[in-house]
């Protein structure tokens, strides 16, 4: 009887495991807002104007393909004559910042995106970063766990992030669903530590056992905008090659 019960209290105690606050965000690095592995993808963006009216709406087709643990994605931009036909490219670095470039056909151009300052101003018009696409906040920074909450009946672990490196934000808080590690919701602060931008899941799916999220929203309350994001189609088992994603066959 005492076997039972010493046998009991073990198994209890592994399946009420406790994650540290960088064990969850690596879990939840598995998760990419503009990237889904070995993939391609169709993502239609919704700008929404201080009076909550649709002003745009740009598509953008996404490849993506992960090797040695690293993703290389590539996105086409159709829609307004701005970004029609305006690609963008982003190579993950183990040990050092993405390389992001952006092709503007009506200049024939290649621009790499490199300063701090390039990195804060807003892709293409939307309330994402290229900071964001990067999500640095989430793979560079320092990590204090707080108590868990709730987001929209769901048990999520509720992660504290200061980025060890340059940074527009002075610190962002990232609420991380425990049934799959999602994160689900993200505040971000300014360098005054003001919170003025959030980053919401509004829809999900299960598709080839994975966890696919098909509508999120970024808000910018300081702008008075916001973004949706609605997933149109994902295909994982896509055809890709390494060729797609040299900057030179941007053009």
């Amino acid at each position: 009887m005492k076997l039972y019960i010493l046998l009991l209290l073990i198994v209890t105690s592994l399946t009420a495991q406790e994650y540290t606050a960088d064990q969850i965000i690596e879990k939840s690095m598995e998760h990419k807002t503009f990237s889904y592995d070995n993939s391609e993808a169709k993502i239609v963006m919704t700008l929404i104007d201080k009076k909550n009216k649709s002003t745009e709406n740009r598509t953008v087709k996404i490849r993506s393909k992960k090797k040695n643990g690293l993703n290389k994605v590539i996105s086409v931009f159709t829609g307004g004559k701005e970004i029609n036909g305006v690609k963008f490219l982003t190579i993950e670095k183990k040990d050092s910042g993405d390389e992001q470039y952006v092709y503007y056909p009506a200049q024939n151009k290649i621009n790499r995106i490199i300063s701090k300052n390039s990195k804060n101003q807003h892709f293409l018009g939307t309330d994402f970063t290229y900071y964001d696409i990067e999500g640095k906040y989430k793979k560079d920074g320092i990590y204090t766990l707080l108590k868990d909450k709730k987001v929209n009946k769901e048990s999520c672990y509720v992660v504290k992030t200061v980025s060890k490196k340059d940074s527009p934000y002075s610190k962002t808080i990232i609420y991380i669903r425990k049934s799959d590690f999602l994160p689900v919701k993200i505040k971000f602060y300014n360098k005054k530590n003001k919170y003025f931008k959030r980053y919401i899941v509004k829809e999900t799916k299960i598709q080839d056992g994975k966890t696919i999220i098909t509508k999120s929203q970024m808000v910018n309350t300081k702008r008075g905008h916001a973004t949706i994001m609605t997933l149109d189609y994902v295909n994982f088992h896509a055809k890709i090659s390494d060729s797609e994603f040299n900057k030179e066959n941007l053009r």
